[in-house]
């Protein structure tokens, strides 16, 4: 029989003979190993545990499960276990402050939701849920579901926010970007080296006919390099107007960017405060440039009647670093003025799924009045076969990231 823990007040009572049962209990730094081995068949990370591999998985699960800086005890991740100690199912829990009319909530954002595929039948996708939607949190959150973590959070009572599973996608070079996405069997690397100038050529040519949609115009504001005060002040002022959203202090969001920035090539995070022609600062925005040139909005957010400069002065900023399309989650109150900038709307075949007791909450986010951005999320949290740690990238590259965090 499969047996399901019981949580009472955060702790955790396991079954009498765990070596005849199955069960799910908290994550342990000693479960490392195994999880990340789990995570490997999975995801196929790597044909076999290099080394290498073995130690970027140990530095990411310690560093994002044991060191954030929300770590609460009584929001643990889990593991699901097989008979003899095998782990065979997990959930990665990622607890988050947030702030709904001005009350303190706490929030968990649930990531790396992995089950081994011969042990789906024992239902443990359900147990590993069931464990986490036990806990104390006031919402629960997850970011890039597929259909099947869907169907399993339905299942326990949770629902999908259909608004900000949606994205918005904005060409900026239009040849490039198809010659980016074709096929390399098709068309091999040295086939596409001789029409990038072809490409470029007729790019350059789409941003000055005055009717091309392509075409770019000067949206009067400025840009420089957005620091972490500054940041922490945007998130703390601009987003009052919501009723939810989220609340960093110095120490969480300094950890936050230290993720995101440690594994990424140099150069490939932007971080922009944007100013009016009166250097009063209006909003800004972060994105990551993708090697393959897709700029990858993670927030944007601006000042009452400022989201037009601002995002216009993303465009213009993506493009001179040479992206060739520009794409985010939608923010429900600036669909007009994403439409104004040629971007289109689309459905990435991911969802947002949400778990509250508290109807306001989950109010406050199906009507789109919620500041809830790729940051609040898991897309900041992936696993990656380089991952080092920030204490690798200190040593290795520390003139880059001062640069990135001052």
């Amino acid at each position: 029989m499969v047996t399901v823990m019981e949580t009472v007040m955060g702790s955790t009572v396991r079954p009498d003979n765990p070596n005849k049962m199955r069960y799910v209990r908290p994550f342990l730094e000693a479960d490392i190993p195994q999880v990340a081995d789990l995570h490997r068949r999975v995801f196929h990370t790597g044909d076999s545990s290099s080394l290498q591999l073995q130690q970027a998985y140990r530095s990411y699960f310690a560093h994002i499960y044991f060191q954030n800086p929300w770590r609460d005890p009584a929001m643990p991740s889990f593991v699901y276990q097989e008979p003899h100690a095998e782990i065979a199912g997990f959930l990665g829990v990622l607890p988050r402050k947030m702030s709904m009319n001005g009350r303190t909530i706490r929030a968990a954002v649930s990531s790396q939701f992995i089950v081994d595929p011969a042990t789906r039948s024992t239902l443990a996708g359900l147990q590993l849920l069931g464990a986490f939607f036990a806990g104390p949190q006031d919402l629960s959150i997850a970011d890039e579901a597929n259909d099947v973590s869907r169907k399993l959070w339905e299942a326990h009572g949770g629902t999908t926010a259909l608004l900000y599973s949606l994205y918005w996608f904005r060409l900026l070079q239009p040849t490039r970007f198809l010659l980016s996405r074709l096929s390399p069997g098709l068309f091999p690397s040295v086939i596409k080296r001789v029409f990038e100038p072809l490409c470029r050529i007729a790019d350059a040519i789409s941003h000055r006919v005055p009717s091309s949609p392509f075409r770019l115009s000067d949206s009067g504001v400025f840009g420089e390099e957005l620091s972490r005060e500054t940041l922490l002040f945007c998130l703390s002022e601009f987003s009052r107007d919501w009723s939810l959203r989220p609340d960093y202090d110095d120490r969480s969001l300094k950890w936050l960017l230290e993720v995101l920035a440690q594994y990424r090539a140099p150069g490939s995070l932007h971080r922009i405060a944007v100013q009016n022609a009166d250097r009063e600062l209006i909003g800004w925005y972060l994105y990551l440039l993708t090697p393959k040139g897709l700029a990858e909005v993670l927030q944007i957010g601006a000042k009452p009647n400022a989201m037009a400069a601002v995002l216009g002065h993303l465009v213009q900023h993506s493009w001179q670093q040479g992206a060739t399309a520009l794409s985010g989650r939608i923010e429900p109150r600036f669909m007009q003025q994403f439409r104004e900038k040629k971007s289109q709307f689309h459905h990435r075949g991911s969802w947002i799924l949400l778990h509250s007791n508290q109807p306001e909450v989950l109010q406050a986010i199906h009507s789109g009045d919620a500041f809830l951005t790729r940051l609040e999320g898991e897309w900041c949290m992936r696993f990656h076969p380089n991952w080092r740690g920030p204490e690798g990238v200190s040593a290795q590259a520390p003139k880059t990231l001062e640069t990135q965090l001052r």
